[in-house]
């Protein structure tokens, strides 16, 4: 594939897919452990009832959703990836 203004632009878009998978994949991982640090297992004495109840599963549907971030960039950054290979293929 020529060095193009697109093929440039598809390289960097898909180093700024691997930033972000990268980032949301620390961020959940950087919550869970700061999570399980300060507040320790569910029926630990650090906090428990409906209020743990009601953070945990706040808080599982936070990830859920970072990971769901995670996932469509991971796509996004496969279709580029599929582009870029059809792009380089020759045309005849």
């Amino acid at each position: 594939m020529p060095d193009t203004t697109e093929a440039r632009a598809a390289h960097w878009l898909d180093q700024q897919l691997t930033q972000l998978i990268a980032r949301l994949d620390k961020l959940v991982r950087l919550r869970t452990d700061q999570s399980k640090a300060l507040l320790g297992h569910p029926q630990s004495d650090n906090w428990q009832g409906a209020k743990r109840r009601n953070f945990d599963t706040d808080f599982t549907d936070q990830n859920k959703a970072l990971i769901g971030l995670k996932e469509a960039a991971a796509s996004l950054q496969a279709a580029v990836a599929q582009v870029l290979t059809e792009a380089q293929k020759p045309r005849h």
